[in-house]
């Protein structure tokens, strides 16, 4: 029996500053022995939470991919105490592993900002998404979906497989609705390059892609909710562009997240209940590429927003190492 994710998320205390993952790191998206990114990023949230006294709320993450995590060793976390005030406390969390010479490579290291409840707001507000989605009552599953797309011929039973094994991660730990009003829903994130969309005429800053997902496993506390809506909020960010532009991973030699800028708007946000997210990428040049995720929940507020700048080489790049 596959564990829980936040089994497979949870960390080993080796001392007040250091963590070692009880799980090595699993791959999605990649066919190399190279972890989800969203995996080491969870990782370190849930290592950055856990030196933070219970009374602070996590509200952001800011940090850098420094290199592949490797899928067959686990990680480490060290952190370092920046600030502990009445107000504010933050955590500084370098992610290694080591390597076959004994010796340790950082993957990731980034910086965390945690902040008592506040007594009331001046102002309460958010933007909404861009445009009107269905809502996740009125959506097939993301199975019924697919079986849809092979009805109509706009894929093959091959290309959902490969699908499925690509993705298997979410499919086992996250109910997932696509929009139908979005472009990852109408070509299969990109899988299905030749499928027209109803975004086309749209320049690429202003195509969408849109899901409503919750978890399958039941998030018991906030180190819970914290550490899976990192591991989320990280998923399809750096591919987006080639989905909204009828391309895939294929098509580019390096597709990875460089940085990333998770903000949390909420204190009390759940996954055990369904939220909206939509994903809209910004700019793109010097072969990288700037992209966001927000997340709504059912009542329209937006409760986190996660932009990344990610690399994005052309095939004919001849330099694939990142």
């Amino acid at each position: 029996m596959t564990a829980s994710l936040i089994e497979q998320l949870s960390l080993r205390e080796i001392s007040p500053r250091d963590f070692e993952s009880n799980f090595n790191p699993r791959r999605m998206g990649n066919n190399l022995n190279i972890a989800y990114g969203g995996w080491t990023l969870a990782i370190a949230t849930n290592a950055a939470c856990q030196s933070a006294p219970p009374s602070y709320h996590l509200h952001s993450i800011l940090g850098h991919y420094l290199g592949p995590t490797l899928t067959d060793r686990k990680l480490f976390c060290t952190i370092r105490k920046i600030r502990d005030t009445c107000t504010f406390v933050t955590r500084q969390v370098e992610v290694s592993q080591v390597q076959d010479d004994s010796s340790k490579r950082l993957v990731l290291v980034l910086l965390a900002d945690f902040q008592v409840k506040e007594k009331a707001s001046l102002l309460t507000y958010s933007a909404p998404p861009s445009k009107l989605y269905s809502n996740f009552e009125n959506i097939p599953t993301m199975d019924s979906q697919l079986q849809s797309m092979i009805q109509a011929k706009a894929i093959s039973q091959e290309v959902v497989e490969v699908h499925n094994l690509t993705f298997n991660m979410l499919a086992e730990h996250f109910n997932q609705k696509p929009c139908p009003e979005g472009i990852a829903a109408q070509n299969l994130r990109g899988m299905a390059k030749h499928v027209m969309t109803t975004q086309d005429h749209l320049p690429l800053t202003s195509k969408t892609s849109a899901d409503w997902f919750k978890a399958k496993d039941a998030l018991e506390n906030k180190l819970q909710q914290i550490t899976v809506l990192a591991f989320m909020m990280d998923a399809s960010i750096s591919f987006i562009p080639l989905t909204h532009n009828h391309q895939f991973l294929d098509d580019a030699v390096a597709c990875s997240s460089l940085n990333f800028a998770l903000r949390i708007f909420s204190c009390g946000v759940s996954l055990n209940n369904w939220h909206l997210r939509e994903i809209i990428t910004i700019a793109g040049a010097e072969g990288r590429t700037y992209t966001e995720g927000r997340l709504w929940d059912r009542d329209g507020r937006m409760v986190a927003s996660m932009t990344q700048q990610s690399i994005m080489r052309p095939k004919h790049s001849t330099k694939s190492n990142i």
